[in-house]
């Protein structure tokens, strides 16, 4: 199932990435994770060095990558960025996704907030368009999330917008 929805993926992002044929895939992965059986229980990787945490579900040679995360209501993720555009869709629980952009002078901040549910969700384009920070509202919120990119090999930048740092942990 889940090769079959990258092959579905691949064909709709054929003519480029741009944001209609990202919504067109996140339509498409709402309905892929309502079919039973498509997302199936694996062990899950710390993600973020806080209570987040994925699963791989394929990354494929050409970098295309599906990950099945969670995101806990404890405390956000770190404000950060991934170096890929993306499609996260929500399939359980409520996550509250805060995409950032940076300013002139390179600190980040917030462009807008999003609270969704499942079957909803959110893309956004390759750098510098990838900055953002999730939460999980009440109870963890767990989504399915497509990459152009396979993003665990791809060192991700955390931005402190209280302080306009920004740190790239080794990997």
């Amino acid at each position: 199932m889940v090769a079959d929805f990258m092959v579905q993926a691949r064909e709709l992002l054929a003519g480029g990435v741009d944001e209609q044929r990202l919504n067109a895939v996140g339509r498409l992965l709402a309905e892929a994770s309502r079919t039973e059986g498509f997302i199936t229980e694996t062990e899950m990787r710390t993600l973020h060095g806080a209570g987040s945490s994925f699963t791989l579900l394929q990354s494929d040679p050409d970098g295309l990558t599906l990950m099945f995360s969670r995101f806990l209501p404890d405390e956000e993720t770190p404000v950060h960025n991934h170096g890929s555009w993306g499609v996260a869709c929500v399939v359980g629980g409520r996550d509250r996704y805060r995409h950032w952009q940076l300013d002139s002078e390179g600190n980040a901040r917030v462009l807008y907030e999003k609270a969704l549910g499942p079957g909803e969700f959110v893309t956004w384009l390759d750098p510098p368009h990838d900055i953002h920070s999730q939460q999980g509202m009440d109870e963890p919120a767990f989504e399915l999330v497509l990459f152009g990119k396979n993003v665990t090999q791809i060192p991700r930048n955390y931005y402190d917008p209280a302080t306009g740092r920004v740190r790239t942990p080794q990997t």
